[in-house]
């Protein structure tokens, strides 16, 4: 059973407890005196939603997954601490007639159809940096590649007075591309254009271009940027 990112004051004392103070009867854990029903039927919803389990001595204690839930829970609120995403974008380059192009993706999904960025994606739980750029990049351009990690980009985007996306981007620079390039990725048109093209085109998302400066010097470099959206 799956439940909405959120747990209600008594369920959420209950992972608390539990996640500071070990396995626990079921008399230890009422210690707000909570009446026995109500507080029972929050422990079969929890048992319910895979964050705590009983176990033979009678006991509960929390799940592995509430385990690595309840290191995000406000217990105040009762919320999960809400997160960025982790991705990767992935810095390609060629030199043709005498430029140097990049191989970036005019998006075809919201948000920010229409933008230009660099193909990258996601990075799965529990996925290596690098092994997800190849996934990414072989599904968005069919190309594999050498790669290396060169750096970290903390974007945030705020849209209408408030910030919308919280994304950490770590930057990598492909080498050796093989195959034959797709025209078109899962999320986007992949053409190649030079970095003054990138840096002149209205369409450039915010960041694509210092993204592309920071794979091509030298060392590992951070950046974090605040970025205003006018469409979103």
């Amino acid at each position: 059973m799956k439940y909405d990112n959120q747990l209600n004051q008594i369920q959420s004392q209950i992972m608390a407890q539990l996640y500071t103070r070990g396995d626990l009867r079921f008399a230890q854990m009422n210690a707000g005196q909570v009446p026995s029903d109500q507080f029972s039927y929050h422990v079969r919803q929890l048992l319910k939603y895979g964050l705590v389990e009983k176990t033979a001595e009678y006991t509960y204690r929390l799940s592995v997954n509430g385990r690595s839930r309840a290191i995000l829970l406000d217990v105040q609120t009762g919320q999960f601490i809400e997160q960025g995403f982790v991705a990767c974008r992935v810095v390609l380059s060629r030199e043709r007639a005498g430029s140097k192009e990049y191989l970036v993706q005019y998006r075809t999904k919201v948000p920010y159809k229409g933008n230009i960025a660099e193909p990258g994606g996601k990075i799965l739980f529990g996925e290596d940096i690098l092994q997800s750029a190849a996934r990414n990049m072989l599904k968005e351009t069919g190309l594999t590649c050498r790669f290396v990690l060169k750096g970290m980009a903390h974007f945030k985007d705020e849209y209408l007075g408030r910030i919308v996306q919280d994304k950490f981007f770590f930057v990598i620079l492909a080498r050796n591309p093989q195959g034959e390039l797709l025209e078109y990725g899962e999320t986007g048109t992949n053409v190649w254009m030079t970095l003054e093209q990138i840096a002149a085109d209205p369409m450039t998302h915010q960041g694509v271009v210092d993204m592309i400066n920071m794979a091509e010097r030298e060392g590992y470099h951070m950046i974090e940027q605040t970025h205003t959206a006018e469409l979103y």
